[in-house]
């Protein structure tokens, strides 16, 4: 992003406008970037993925999908309602009498 030698530096101006559109902050403007190419940008990160971490690369991929929800919620019976068909997918979870629903 700010190495000179970047092939996507000018996706990283350093001054932009803001259109203030009403608002009276800098920070509620909406920042007017320029566009980038995508196909431009995947190709300087595919060059980059070697110097990842495995940590990094695993961070970088998609996992599951987790919703903890409490006994408190309004949904909390209709939700173990649907998933007491798979008994190996709630989890009782005994420190907040919660179920973690994968």
């Amino acid at each position: 992003m700010i190495d000179e030698d970047s092939p996507i530096i000018d996706f990283y101006p350093e001054d932009f406008q803001i259109d203030m559109n009403g608002k009276k902050m800098a920070w509620q403007g909406v920042a007017l970037l320029p566009f980038i190419d995508q196909t431009r940008l995947l190709a300087a990160l595919k060059s980059k993925e070697d110097e990842l971490t495995d940590d990094e690369k695993r961070r970088n991929r998609w996992g599951d999908n987790v919703m903890f929800v409490g006994e408190s919620n309004k949904l909390y019976e209709t939700l173990c309602g649907l998933y007491s068909l798979k008994p190996a997918t709630a989890v009782s979870c005994p420190r907040s009498s919660s179920y973690f629903f994968n």
